[in-house]
């Protein structure tokens, strides 16, 4: 998948955070599949204390088939602070399911080495699901336009944007057609 390939190639060599690492599903967590075997440096975690009972009552999904590793620690990423900076910060399909995504943004500022890289990827609001019922954690949805305005408000310049498939392993011809722009996958650096 596109977006798993960019981000095994980004974070050779790194120290690496990733928000929201347990996810709503295993297909949504980048903890099990990316950083497997990725030659990072160092890798720490974090995710809601209530991540694993919301991926239950929501999606089905038992806590055991959810990713469990020391790595991952529980609080809010909107202010947790990990009393130092990441060579790499990952959001995969994190920013919308965030009440407040300034304060989101600024701890990832805060976090983050002065050359250091922040990948994000979310729903593309713009995509066929906008008219669709959205998934009961989202807060808001985006599109290029609210993520280039979000990035810039909060001292991000974008270096790439690219929409892609979405987070699925595997498409039929007819639905790859149809899942071109389902996701954006961001590229960015502090300003």
């Amino acid at each position: 998948m596109i977006r798993e390939k960019l981000i095994r190639d980004m974070i050779i060599g790194k120290e690496v955070l990733d928000l929201g690492s347990l996810g709503q599903t295993n297909s949504y967590s980048l903890w099990n599949d990316v950083y497997k075997n990725s030659g990072y440096k160092s890798l720490k975690g974090i995710d809601l204390e209530d991540a694993s009972q919301t991926a239950l009552s929501h999606f089905n999904v038992k806590p055991s088939k959810l990713p469990s590793d020391s790595r991952i620690v529980y609080g809010n990423f909107e202010t947790y602070q990990f009393g130092k900076q990441f060579d790499v910060i990952v959001a995969g399909n994190l920013i919308e399911h965030v009440n407040n995504q300034g304060l989101l943004l600024q701890n990832v500022h805060r976090h983050l080495k002065t050359d250091g890289v922040f990948i994000l990827t979310t729903p593309n609001s713009k995509w066929l699901t906008g008219f669709l019922k959205p998934n009961p954690t989202h807060v808001l949805w985006h599109d290029e336009f609210t993520l280039r305005r979000v990035l810039n408000i909060n001292e991000f310049e974008i270096e790439k944007l690219i929409y892609y498939f979405g987070n699925k392993k595997n498409y039929n011809y007819f639905l790859r057609i149809l899942a071109l722009r389902q996701s954006i996958f961001v590229i960015c650096k502090k300003k």
